[in-house]
């Protein structure tokens, strides 16, 4: 039997800060190579493959993050997160493991230090652990977080963030 979809949202890294370094890094990279290979090509070489070979690998990254994406679901088993192409199935969060979830506020780059499955790091004067929460970092700085049973604490950027603790709430029988 099929599990119903109660709530859904899709999330896209859109960043502008990201592009940015995406092509600062990635043109000179491209444009050095193919250099290379043309200046310093053999007779023998095959320059063309050689060229095709640089400008997959620098232009391949901007193909993948494009279309990169980070899916919640509310459904009846729980909650359902998966950022493709990164994931290969879906991670499920059941609502017994759901102590509370509350919507929130955080910085990206403050609090994870960018965007993805991010660990938070935690500072002292023996270095940086990282025994924050797990964060899904993609779009905006709206957010839910998610305390679990056993003290992991999990935050899932959200365009609405209030429609999922909601959501979640009702549908698992979670206080909010």
């Amino acid at each position: 039997m099929a599990s119903t979809t109660h709530y859904e949202e899709t999330q896209y890294f859109r960043q502008t800060w990201l592009w940015a370094l995406l092509v600062i890094g990635g043109v000179p990279a491209a444009l050095l190579g193919v250099t290379a290979v043309v200046t310093d090509a053999d007779a023998g070489t095959n320059v063309p493959l050689w060229t095709g070979i640089i400008l997959a690998l620098v232009v391949g990254p901007f193909v993948v993050l494009s279309r990169a994406n980070l899916r919640i679901e509310v459904r009846d088993t729980g909650l359902r997160l998966r950022l493709w192409p990164f994931h290969l199935r879906a991670r499920t969060v059941p609502y017994a493991d759901i102590a509370s979830i509350t919507a929130t506020e955080i910085s990206p780059l403050g609090e994870f230090g960018g965007v993805g499955v991010r660990l938070q790091p935690t500072v002292s004067r023996w270095g940086v652990r990282f025994d924050g929460p797990l964060g899904y970092i993609v779009e905006g700085t709206q957010a839910v977080r998610i305390e679990r049973d056993g003290g992991r604490t999990l935050v899932v950027t959200s365009v609405d963030p209030h429609a999922l603790v909601r959501a979640v709430g009702r549908v698992g029988g979670i206080d909010e």
